[in-house]
């Protein structure tokens, strides 16, 4: 198990910030996906990401898909957990000229349902999946019932925690829908959009502040932020969390080379939700006071 190393290394991590120069935007990739999805081998698929200007990247895979029967580069259960953990660790060592860090995304729902705890214990960062699949769309009840379920968790898993594409994930639940529906996504209102019912922004800042969580924005939003509706509702949900402080993490979200291709350019959408380097930083700079504390 991890030691619990509490407000100690959030203090160390904000001196550390301090002192540090600030990766860009582009420079981090916090969601970076490296396992049974990949289509091509790992060192080639970090090469690829770095050469596009990534600096930091957390390295992770779906942690359900080592349940199911597959044939892939790892095996299943917990023999794939460790060779993964064990690839990434190799990875690290091959670019020292890059901060790469290890971890899980895992499904929303198994909050509810119970977790997998062993492979948990190897993961640096633990990515929470706020999913489109599920009946209804994400909102700001949602993630506030999450947040609040992360920081119980925190307690037995002091790493830091991202929760995964929230606002994305509800536009595209109903954009989704409203196909199904036979309905014009384009007639989808700004009030529909909206993530965030009045004072629920000023609740999730309170729970959120000296916490080790951290909200994602991917590059899902860079379609979204073209669309004049969904920007309006992207700036109104977001950028007064950003205003009030709330630390966010950006990502590429990438699982496949097809993807990679596109550059990663997230300064087009977190400049308008207010997104800037100064509140994206705090994870890396926390991540690599653990790594200091550890060692």
């Amino acid at each position: 198990m991890i030691r619990p190393i509490g407000l100690t290394i959030l203090f160390l991590a904000a001196i550390q910030s301090a002192q540090s120069p600030l990766y860009s935007l582009r420079e981090m990739d916090m969601h970076l996906h490296a396992g049974l999805e990949c289509d091509i081998g790992l060192s080639e698929w970090v090469d690829m990401n770095a050469s596009d200007g990534r600096k930091v990247m957390v390295l992770l895979d779906h942690l359900e898909l080592y349940r199911r029967k597959a044939a892939g580069r790892y095996p299943m259960g917990p023999a794939g957990h460790k060779a993964l953990m064990a690839a990434f660790d190799a990875e690290a060592a091959r670019r020292k000229d890059l901060v790469l860090f290890k971890g899980w995304e895992i499904l929303e729902t198994e909050l509810d349902t119970g977790l997998e705890t062993a492979p948990m214990t190897m993961a640096e960062v633990l990515g929470w999946h706020i999913s489109w699949s599920l009946p209804d769309a994400p909102n700001g009840q949602l993630l506030i019932k999450r947040v609040k379920q992360l920081k119980e968790l925190h307690k037995q898993f002091p790493v830091p925690m991202i929760v995964f594409h929230p606002f994305a994930a509800r536009i595209r639940k109903l954009q989704d829908s409203a196909k199904e529906q036979g309905r014009d996504p384009k007639s989808i209102t700004l009030a529909e959009y909206r993530f965030f019912q009045p004072g629920e922004q000023q609740e999730l800042a309170r729970i959120l502040k000296d916490s080790s969580i951290y909200i994602e924005i991917s590059s899902s939003n860079a379609s979204f932020i073209h669309d004049p509706v969904c920007r309006e509702a992207l700036i109104a949900d977001v950028k007064p969390l950003a205003d009030a402080g709330v630390q966010f993490t950006v990502s590429t979200d990438h699982h496949v080379s097809k993807s990679a291709d596109k550059p990663f350019h997230p300064e087009a959408y977190c400049a308008p939700l207010g997104v800037t380097p100064e509140n994206t930083n705090g994870i890396v700079q926390e991540l690599l006071a653990i790594r200091r504390h550890k060692g």
